[in-house]
């Protein structure tokens, strides 16, 4: 496997050779895990494991998604996801023929059979199956979770891009993060504005996991992208970005009836 990007060093927003826009983007990345109080970034309870698959429909700057990926790493779970940005058919078309809309976040829970819409109700499920029931603080005052989710994603300035049509790889990429991560939340953002799917292996602190990923790779470093279409695998987020550009953004923008047909020719 081809293995770029593995610098121990984090971006350090004093060196000069770090631009005056990654730095903001970067404070305001830490800013957004403060305003959560760092939810997603540890494991406190770690129930019954899934039988199957975890998916889960959402969007990277949806305040009420964020809620439901911070329950999944409260709870130490992997899902696959599959963005559903402005402009994307793919996800949207197999989540409005799941529920009859294209509202997010959706979960389907493919060993249990259960599917189900709203963040609070999908909060609560994950707990009750997965967990001891108990929700960390964070997620305990839904209404508070959801403002200062809002606040979150407000402060992040970042939204998801639209019209942004990216080639649909043939198996869904593979992403080791947590949700507390700074570095970790530009990727997510980057694959979710491409639309493209991928394995969200959630390894927050205090993660039973955490030894046998250093065993496996020899640090204890996130994010850490492995494009299993391409033989790639990528630790530095910056890295990681230029590459899910250079790989699957689009290289002409095409008008909306063409990026449709091109969808549907697709599948």
């Amino acid at each position: 496997m081809q293995i770029a990007g593995t610098s121990l060093k984090p971006l350090e927003i004093w060196r000069h050779d770090v631009r005056t826009q990654d730095a903001l983007d970067f404070g305001r990345s830490l800013a957004a895990v403060a305003l959560r109080a760092g939810s997603g970034g540890l494991v406190t309870s770690v129930g019954a494991r899934p039988r199957g698959r975890l998916i889960l429909y959402e969007r990277e700057t949806c305040p009420y998604s964020r809620l439901v990926r911070e329950a999944l790493n409260h709870l130490d779970l992997d899902a696959l996801i599959k963005p559903c940005p402005p402009g994307q058919w793919r996800h949207r078309g197999e989540l409005r023929a799941l529920s009859g809309e294209e509202k997010v976040p959706f979960l389907v829970d493919e060993g249990r059979g259960v599917k189900l819409g709203d963040s609070r109700q999908i909060v609560k499920y994950l707990f009750d199956s997965y967990g001891d029931q108990h929700l960390p603080v964070q997620l305990r005052v839904h209404k508070l979770a959801e403002l200062s989710s809002r606040l979150t994603s407000y402060v992040r300035g970042k939204q998801d891009k639209a019209r942004e049509l990216a080639v649909a790889p043939r198996e869904p990429l593979e992403l080791w993060s947590y949700e507390a991560s700074p570095y970790s939340r530009v990727v997510r953002e980057r694959l979710g504005e491409l639309g493209l799917p991928y394995t969200c292996h959630n390894l927050a602190r205090r993660s039973p996991r955490r030894p046998s990923f250093v065993a496996s790779y020899g640090r204890a470093q996130f994010p850490l992208l492995v494009d299993p279409n391409t033989n790639v695998m990528m630790f530095e987020s910056d890295q990681i970005v230029r590459y899910l550009g250079e790989q699957y953004a689009p290289k002409l923008r095409l008008p909306a009836t063409i990026r449709r047909l091109v969808v549907v020719l697709t599948d």
